[in-house]
């Protein structure tokens, strides 16, 4: 496997173990002897500590195929000296062993660097409790699927996103009609006049995202929205420590389409306002210009649930800000069933009691 990576480790300066980011104090944390720092003296600590003597070189690849080659690397935890694996777009990780956190600069320098990163608000507790309650509401959700083992699976996750700040200029054209009904002492009358509208509006639009891996569905991460961009902050990897993170595989050219699409859609509720009063309103001619000014690359807060059932896998997300959940539920066969059968069993027994009373 090509390339050689060198791991990224933050250090306590008290005990020596791997700290992490806490999102509670917005500073480093040891989770071993229980002290904080803040992140710039993190740094300024780390900075004059000797090189790890572990380089996380990538393993032999003889026995690779050249597509996993290209895809796929291992790794040595300079910890505990665990072999975990990743692929190519794995920026921050933690040892599956010993918990220890670790970041890979070298995949987050240069081109995938990104400008800035909205830290988490919300902690696993947080995401954990929020998804039981999304739960409670489903009464036909299988019993075992919210299990401790199942919910400790939840991850927090740095996503990659593209911001886009752009201009939008709508024109558009429709066809209005405007009903007058009235009456007198024989008949009841009704007019419709018809329109001709023309419209248009022009804005600036600024962040408007999307979510920069091909791994994840644009849907479910547009369902969390929106970030509070305000929050952000100048990239730093000690943010990373403790999550996971991707770096994009989604190059921002290829977001365009969708910007049109979104940029349209506010367009058309901008306008939404100017057509009170019409009966109907139908567009007969649309024309939407997009000037592109700039894509930002951030990394925002998410932790993600993968679950299977039944050979299917959900998926769940929460927003690591504002702590916004949604996802699909599966649906138990039994649970529904019994359900069906209490509600027939419910209408028949009205049914009888109603005879009964009419019998009276």
């Amino acid at each position: 496997m090509a390339g050689t990576d060198q791991v990224l480790e933050y250090k306590c300066p008290c005990c020596g173990a791997g700290l992490k980011f806490s999102q509670d104090g917005q500073n480093m944390a040891c989770d071993y002897c229980g002290n904080t720092f803040e992140i710039e003296a993190v740094k300024a600590y780390n900075a004059t500590l000797a090189p790890d003597e572990f380089v996380w070189d990538s393993a032999d690849a003889a026995t690779w195929s050249e597509a996993e080659a290209q895809t796929m690397q291992t790794f040595q935890c300079p910890a505990c000296g665990g072999v975990l694996m990743t692929d190519e777009h794995t920026a921050a990780t933690f040892c599956p062993y010993c918990e220890n956190p670790a970041i890979i600069p070298g995949r987050l320098s240069g081109g995938w660097k990104p400008e800035g990163v909205i830290p988490f608000q919300t902690s696993k507790e947080d995401a954990q409790a929020a998804f039981l309650k999304l739960c409670k509401s489903k009464p036909l959700l299988p019993k075992f699927f919210t299990q401790e083992q199942r919910i400790e699976k939840i991850t927090g996750v740095y996503v990659p996103y593209w911001l886009y700040n752009c201009n939008g200029n709508f024109r558009g054209r429709y066809s209005a009609t405007h009903t007058h009904v009235w009456s007198d002492a024989k008949y009841n009358y009704t007019r419709t006049d018809h329109y001709l509208l023309t419209r248009g509006a022009s804005a600036a639009f600024e962040g408007i995202p999307m979510d920069a891996s091909s791994k994840l569905d644009d849907g479910l991460m547009e369902s969390i929205e929106p970030f509070d961009y305000t929050a952000s902050v100048p990239f730093e990897t000690a943010y990373l420590s403790g999550f996971l993170a991707d770096k994009y595989d989604v190059e921002s050219q290829l977001g365009q389409e969708r910007v049109r699409q979104r940029v349209g859609a506010s367009m058309e509720d901008l306008l939404a306002p100017t057509f009170v009063g019409f009966a109907t309103v139908v567009p007969t001619g649309r024309q939407l210009r997009v000037d592109h000014n700039r894509a930002k690359y951030v990394l925002l807060p998410v932790w993600m649930l993968h679950t299977k059932y039944k050979d299917k896998t959900y998926v769940f997300a929460m927003n690591g800000q504002t702590g916004k959940m949604t996802g699909t539920f599966p649906v138990c066969p039994k649970r529904t069933a019994a359900w069906f059968a209490a509600v027939c069993g419910g209408v028949a027994a009205l049914a009888v009691l109603v005879q009964w009373l009419l019998w009276l």
